[in-house]
């Protein structure tokens, strides 16, 4: 496997020699599969010195194909000899692959419409921080209903806070799905909102997902929390951030990097990025009134806390794939307004995360959105946590929303 090409492209070049073939084709995969696992998105295979291809072999690169597609990368083939290259021709792949003469070939290919847009490093210890600027409007924060009852898990019908899909874009809290209050009162769960589109974790003893994803027609569904908060807006800034050394990546730490790229006082934050364990925390009940039990206190204190609360010990969700919202503050002690009700007084973030499988994606800060798109209406979520600062977090994108003050 040779060096990384280019860093902001996330190029890889393979070298791969002799015969490709059923004895051989689980290796070359393992070389493929290294490579996207640590974020590469065009791989290009040199094959120069590589003398034959079975149908194993094309059956490997087509795999890998397919799953780079979807994250918008491909794979491409350097120096392919006539007699190797006509095996592909005779298969039908010379439609499906690229392939390359030359290494001017691939800066040629790099430079390709599409990879002008203008992205600088900002200067960040913890990690490389590629930045994609656009002018963009100042967005807006909602506060959705309070957290005054969640302590004394009081809440009833009537602090219900009904909210169309299409007035939020962005959003995190405790909300349920359903038509009427009888129907959705037993499945309030940790919530997060991303493009419209909402994943419900419900505070039962075995839980799944329960989602509403909006690939077309009006977004008209409803959508009810007990307390939360919104922010829409575009994104001003979007980030490519890669962790520096073998040093662990926080959220605390992305949070940070997130305020050295913006100088807005509060902003909002949506990211994808691979776990490298997560700390989370989420309600096993339902902080109704009629659930709670009689003579219960404030359920944060004393043993309420472990009756009533999940709470991570031990990191989860190694190299699952992840997607965040929340909102920030560049300064916790300066925030007003529904901004400090919103954020923890022992903290400066509030962030929700949905956690999908392991996949691979699209590190490019230009196809952000898309990307975006692509995960939440497409792949299967596991579960909803409200997200600790001390979670490890790998490569990935964030987008920045700037709030003002």
């Amino acid at each position: 496997m040779n060096d990384l090409l280019s860093p902001e492209q996330t190029v890889e070049k393979l070298f791969l020699t002799g015969r490709i073939d059923s004895i051989t084709c689980r290796e070359i995969e393992a070389l493929f599969r290294n490579a996207i696992m640590g974020g590469k998105r065009l791989i290009v295979a040199d094959m120069t010195a590589v003398s034959y291809v079975s149908s194993a072999g094309l059956r490997v690169f087509l795999s890998v194909q397919k799953e780079l597609k979807k994250a918008g990368g491909e794979v491409c083939f350097l120096g392919c000899p006539s007699t190797v290259h006509s095996i592909f021709e005779i298969s039908g792949f010379t439609k499906i692959f690229r392939f390359l003469s030359t290494g001017d070939d691939i800066a040629r290919f790099l430079r390709s419409p599409g990879g002008d847009a203008e992205i600088r490093e900002v200067p960040f210890d913890h990690a490389v921080l590629r930045v994609l600027s656009r002018t963009a409007s100042a967005g807006s924060l909602t506060l959705i209903g309070s957290e005054e009852k969640l302590p004394s898990a009081s809440y009833g019908e009537g602090d219900v806070v009904s909210v169309r899909a299409a007035d939020m874009r962005f959003a995190a809290g405790f909300a349920a799905l359903g038509h009427s209050f009888e129907d959705y009162k037993g499945y309030f769960g940790e919530t997060i909102v991303l493009d419209g589109n909402i994943f419900v974790y419900p505070a039962l003893r075995r839980s799944a997902v329960d989602f509403i994803v909006h690939t077309e027609g009006e977004m008209d569904t409803v959508y009810h929390f007990l307390h939360g908060f919104s922010f829409t807006g575009d994104f001003a800034h979007i980030v490519s951030f890669e962790p520096a050394g073998d040093n662990l990546f926080t959220l605390d730490t992305l949070v940070e990097s997130a305020h050295t790229v913006s100088s807005s006082p509060v902003i909002g934050i949506t990211a994808i990025f691979e776990s490298k364990g997560l700390f989370g925390m989420r309600l096993k009940k339902i902080p109704l009134e009629e659930i709670r039990g009689p003579g219960e206190g404030d359920i944060f204190s004393g043993k309420s806390f472990s009756e009533w609360v999940d709470y991570s010990i031990e990191p989860e969700d190694i190299y699952n794939l992840v997607v965040i919202a929340g909102i920030s503050a560049r300064q916790r002690d300066r925030v007003t307004g529904d901004a400090d009700r919103a954020i923890p007084r022992e903290g400066r973030a509030h962030v929700h995360a949905v956690v999908f499988d392991k996949k691979p994606f699209n590190r490019m800060p230009d196809n952000f959105p898309n990307e975006l798109r692509r995960i939440v209406t497409g792949m299967e979520p596991q579960r909803v946590v409200h997200l600790m600062g001390r979670s490890n977090i790998g490569p990935g994108l964030m987008g920045i929303v700037e709030i003002g003050g």
